[in-house]
């Protein structure tokens, strides 16, 4: 079955290859890339299993598969008696394949919402009595002397800054951090590691939709300190970075904390010459072409080899 057997095998070189390849590529100077990058082969996962569970469940020859059959032409002349054979069989296999993932996708997904809706709910409530809406920057403050900043995302994403961050940190450093917050919100970073999450909760034995969720946060925080120091400054940035990670404190709601593991990198990646983030530039592009071509290569070769055992004498 051509079609079918090519979309499983892209699908799982995805799966199983994407993550160690993407994992050694060093994002720090294209972050953007990085998430396209992780986020176009969960996609293409995806696709490839949807589309495999379509032409299993299709009555017939599913479309394109005579095309691909061109490329390996005598597995494609037994193709329409096998499918015709077992179509009692494919199609109730394609109908369970599809309903069990997305019965379980579905699950996950509205347990992680119905959470973080009411953990946003109880974080509006105390922040509405504890806090105070500054007029001049749209944030929201707090009086509290440890230095912390965070964002939460919504419908009306807001900014949340403790006064101990502005008498730590100058008036540059502030805004740098600042800056950083809203570029969370902007590039909606929460949704992105959101659906990451819910997927790595769904499917935990895929490797690529388990590991995305770390490599997903640490992309989305280089992403924000490019954007907010291409705003303000990078040393202020890094400064306030290293000041605030002083404290070793972490925002209590959002998941995506000004200072996690990922700070070495982040402060490495601000203070980095042009020369290693050109190199840096050049090694995402290769990681994500490499990602790119996973999937075909991986058809193309299971392809071949289905044809050479069943006709291991043809030509």
């Amino acid at each position: 079955m051509i079609l079918i057997t090519a979309l499983l095998a892209a699908g799982a070189a995805l799966a199983l290859i994407g993550p160690a390849v993407l994992r050694r590529a060093d994002f720090g100077a294209a972050p953007a890339m990085g998430m396209a990058a992780w986020l176009g082969a969960i996609a293409a996962t995806i696709g490839c299993a949807a589309l495999a569970l379509i032409a299993l469940a299709w009555p017939g020859d599913p479309p394109g598969n005579l095309r691909a059959g061109a490329v390996v032409r005598s597995l494609a002349e037994v193709e329409p008696i096998v499918v015709t054979a077992t179509a009692s069989l494919l199609i109730p296999l394609a109908v369970v394949g599809a309903v069990v993932p997305i019965g379980q996708l579905t699950r996950i997904a509205i347990g992680h919402h119905g959470r973080g809706a009411a953990s946003r709910r109880r974080h509006e409530e105390l922040v509405g009595i504890l806090g105070r809406a500054d007029p001049g920057t749209g944030v929201v403050r707090l009086d509290h002397p440890i230095p912390l900043a965070y964002s939460v995302a919504g419908r009306r994403g807001y900014v949340v800054v403790t006064d101990g961050l502005t008498h730590c940190l100058t008036d540059a450093q502030w805004h740098a951090v600042l800056a950083h917050e809203r570029a969370h919100l902007r590039g909606f970073h929460h949704h992105i590691l959101g659906g990451c999450q819910v997927l790595a909760g769904a499917f935990p034995w895929i490797p690529l939709f388990a590991k995305a969720p770390a490599a997903v946060a640490t992309l989305v925080e280089l992403a924000a300190d490019r954007a907010a120091a291409a705003a303000t400054d990078p040393q202020a940035l890094h400064a306030a970075l290293r000041t605030v990670a002083t404290y070793g404190v972490s925002a209590p709601m959002s998941p995506l904390a000004l200072i996690d593991e990922s700070l070495a990198a982040r402060l490495e990646c601000l203070s980095a010459a042009p020369e290693s983030s050109s190199a840096s530039r050049r090694s995402a592009t290769a990681a994500l072409l490499a990602t790119m071509l996973l999937a075909p290569v991986a058809s193309v070769v299971v392809v071949g080899l289905s044809a050479v055992a069943v006709y291991p004498f043809t030509a």
